[in-house]
């Protein structure tokens, strides 16, 4: 027995020693909402000369949101209030007492059912959050990079393999031409330059309608879609059976260039790697969503397998679709095709 109030009263020295030490902030509240504790790192959130009269009105003041599953900062269904957090951690943002909004790690519970005791606690997790932001931006730069590079690489390929290609061509039969004597034989020549100049120009366009199609900023995805799907299926043969199921309509620059670059890499990759002649490509909207899909009756892939390729077009099509708020979502399976869906929010701004 006295082994054991010995070791209580250890037990108690070493949590009263914490509570004053700790860098974590530790606020303890009764049932009416009133503090009945605080430790002094609470203090850097919650000052002394505030009015502690209720926890609620005190941390509400301070707080700037918590992130759950609907947003990263938001006071829906306010942690004080749900019965949904229970012993679970989460992250808030508080108002610092020098006006800084900071991110916390947070507890929220009851810890004497009896009394309604509550303890809320506070970690400042700024420093992860920086380096994270670091590690993070420091992987998105090399991606990047290593896109353009990869991107650079390929419109090198086509500018020597076929533009540059085209031109010695041409350079070769105007050298010709200077020897010709008759004139059938000049104008024989002439109509073999004019073939290999329209050529030239056909690939020219084709490598420029690749890189940015004028008519999406002209005319929008409607437009911009119908002339690279001709294009595909006149230079590799791919059937895209199109589905535009709405009114021709204009959406903000940045959103139409993510739904156009997102199907534009699906339909790639669908050509390149799932082994089909055709693919479907449906657009639709609904009153708050414009919605695109990519399909094909392919190969498909186990989604854990790593993927074909640099992988990048997958990473691109995410980061992308991250970039104007929408969601990207890919079904395959091995031997049953690959339907790529993009949701993107329109009325955001």
């Amino acid at each position: 027995m006295i082994q054991q109030h010995n070791k209580t009263k250890e037990l108690s020295t070493f949590l009263n020693a914490y509570y004053h030490q700790t860098s974590e902030m530790i606020i303890f509240i009764d049932g009416e909402g009133k503090v009945i504790y605080m430790n002094e790192a609470a203090e850097r959130v919650i000052s002394p000369e505030n009015d502690l009269s209720g926890i609620s009105n005190t941390i509400c003041g301070r707080c700037e949101g918590y992130t759950n599953e609907h947003a990263l900062q938001t006071c829906y269904n306010c942690f004080l209030k749900s019965e949904d957090i229970g012993n679970t951690a989460f992250q808030v943002f508080m108002k610092t007492t020098d006006n800084k909004v900071e991110p916390f790690t947070a507890t929220y519970q009851t810890i004497d059912e009896e009394n309604d005791i509550k303890a809320f606690t506070l970690q400042n997790v700024t420093p992860q959050i920086q380096r994270q932001e670091k590690l993070y931006q420091r992987n998105m730069i090399q991606k990047t990079i290593a896109a353009q590079e990869n991107e650079r690489k390929r419109i090198s390929r086509e500018l020597h393999d076929g533009v540059v290609q085209e031109l010695i061509n041409v350079s070769v039969e105007l050298r010709l031409l200077k020897y010709q004597q008759e004139m059938g034989s000049l104008l024989d020549g002439a109509k073999n330059i004019e073939g290999l100049m329209t050529k030239l120009i056909d690939d020219i366009r084709n490598l420029s309608l690749e890189l940015r199609p004028s008519s999406l900023d002209d005319l929008g995805l409607d437009a911009a879609f119908k002339s690279y799907f001709k294009q595909l299926e006149l230079n590799y043969g791919l059937i895209v059976n199109y589905h535009f199921d709405m009114m021709p309509q204009r959406f903000d620059s940045e959103i139409e260039t993510v739904v156009y670059r997102v199907v534009q890499e699906a339909v790639f990759n669908a050509m390149k790697y799932a082994g089909v002649d055709s693919v479907d490509v449906y657009i639709r909207r609904t009153e708050d969503t414009l919605y695109a899909e990519v399909s094909d009756q392919g190969q498909g892939f186990e989604p854990s397998d790593s993927p074909k390729g640099s992988g990048l077009g997958l990473y691109g099509m995410n980061e992308r679709a991250e970039l104007v708020n929408g969601h990207l979502d890919i079904e395959t399976q091995k031997g049953k095709g690959t339907i790529v869906s993009l949701d993107v929010p329109i009325n955001q701004k």
